[in-house]
This record gives C-alpha cells, sequence and structure tokens, in this order.
C-alpha cells in the first residue's frame, strides 16, 4: 500500500470525526436550547409563585385585621352587657358580628392618626442634630396625636397616667466607650385603670401608629409605673443587640 493511500484512509478518519463533532454539536446546542426553555418555565412558575405567596400574605394580614376588630367588638359586648345604658338589639348585633354573621352594631370604632405631627416628631427622634430623645402619642377622642417631645427621661416618666392608653418612641445612648451607638425602642402604655373597651382596641390602634413608627429594636408594653425604668430599657436592648465589651476606661 503506497503513502498516498495511507494518507487517503487518514483524510477520511479526519472527515469522519470532523462529521461526528459536527453531530454532537448540533445534539449540544439542541440540548441547550431545551435547557433554556425548561429554565423559562420554571422562571414563569416562580412568578406565579410569587404572586401567590404574596396575594396570601396580604390576606393573611386582611384576616388578622379582621380578627381584631371582631374581638374588639366582642370586648364592647361583653362590657356593654354589664351596662343598661347599651341597647339590648346593638348587642345581639355584636354578638352576630363575633359569631361570623351579620355586622350591623351602630358603636364607632374608628380611630384616626395626626400623620403630620407623628411623622416630625418620629424623624426628630431619629435625627442625630436634635436633642430630642423621646415622643410621647395619646388619644385625642377617636385620634392619635403627638402629645409631647423632649429629652430628660424623668419627663417621660411623667407623661403616663393609671387611666390612659398611650405610645412612646426613644433614642437611647448604647454600648461602651469603644462603641457608642443609639438604639431606639418603641413603648405601648396601657394604664391599670383602662377599661376592657380600650384594652382591646389597642391591637388595631396600635397597628395604626406602628405604620409611622416603624423602625426601633425593642418594643415593650408597659402596664404599670414601675415599668418605665431606663435601666429595664436598656437591658432589654442589650439582649436584643448583644452584650458590650468594654474596659471600663472613660472617654475624656
Amino acid at each position: 500500500m503506497g503513502s498516498m493511500e495511507y494518507l487517503q484512509i487518514d483524510l477520511d478518519k479526519l472527515s469522519n470525526n470532523q462529521n461526528h463533532i459536527v453531530t454532537k454539536f448540533d445534539v449540544l446546542t439542541h440540548n441547550v436550547d431545551e435547557i433554556k426553555r425548561v429554565i423559562a418555565q420554571i422562571s414563569e412558575k416562580l412568578l406565579v409563585l410569587e404572586e401567590a405567596v404574596s396575594d396570601r400574605r396580604i390576606l393573611k394580614n386582611e384576616m388578622t385585621y379582621m380578627k381584631n376588630r371582631i374581638d374588639e367588638l366582642f370586648a364592647i359586648v361583653k362590657e356593654g352587657k354589664e351596662d343598661v345604658s347599651v341597647k339590648s338589639e346593638d348587642v345581639r348585633d355584636a354578638e352576630s358580628c363575633h359569631s361570623g354573621f351579620s355586622c350591623t352594631s351602630r358603636v364607632a370604632m374608628t380611630t384616626g392618626i395626626d400623620r403630620d405631627t407623628i411623622r416630625s416628631a418620629y424623624d426628630d427622634v431619629r435625627s442625630d442634630g436634635s436633642p430630642t430623645e423621646w415622643a410621647v402619642f395619646k388619644f385625642e377622642g377617636a385620634r392619635i396625636v403627638c402629645s409631647a417631645r423632649g429629652s430628660d427621661f424623668t419627663e417621660f416618666r411623667t407623661q403616663f397616667s393609671d387611666d390612659e392608653r398611650a405610645f412612646g418612641y426613644l433614642r437611647l445612648q448604647m454600648g461602651d466607650e469603644m462603641s457608642k451607638r443609639k438604639k431606639f425602642m418603641f413603648v405601648t402604655w396601657v394604664g391599670p385603670n383602662v377599661s376592657v373597651i380600650n384594652r382591646a382596641k389597642m391591637s388595631t390602634d396600635k397597628a395604626i401608629i406602628k405604620d409611622i413608627i416603624s423602625n426601633f429594636a425593642v418594643e415593650l408594653q408597659l402596664e404599670s409605673q414601675a415599668e418605665i425604668d431606663i435601666d429595664q430599657f436598656k437591658e432589654a436592648l442589650n439582649r436584643a443587640g448583644g452584650a458590650n465589651y468594654g474596659t471600663g476606661v472613660r472617654d475624656l
């Protein structure tokens, strides 16, 4: 067999290998296209799933809100049964609402909010350039307003009486000489003499103001003057933010 024949055989092998590579490449291209198609389908299903999760979250929030409203009305009914001034038809209507049927009670429960002044007080407490370290929010009728601001914690303690409901927002300096930082706290005050009706309304009223007062490390509910204690507040913030490690040397 001559050299030309060997050369022809090698060329034929090379051609066959080339054709085999081209075939493999075509198959690979097809597989890549198929993978892209599957990924696109998965992406579409993920979008649908995300929308469903979002809708479910919204529905859950609405159901929680409605449950709080129903519990609130039921508390009104419960206390109203002990008050002869409450008309019997109102009681029956409110009870039917709590049972899941028609709700035609004429008791007004909507709470309003002074958004501008509350937002202003919130921003004031959060501002590093402001001396204001706390703000208190109280009820004027059925409306939540900012009732006071200040920087002295002793004055803050005097803002809460036993027969009222209120909210507080504070800025406290935490940390040690190596790492000083500001921490924020939201407190709910329910005095010991507050009625059952108003106690029941706190969950929904608190949700209203927290739509503005949204940034804080710790939330506390206080029901006695003894609980309005700066050391207890700082201890709660330390538990939420971790321990402090200092040398005990004060800054000069």
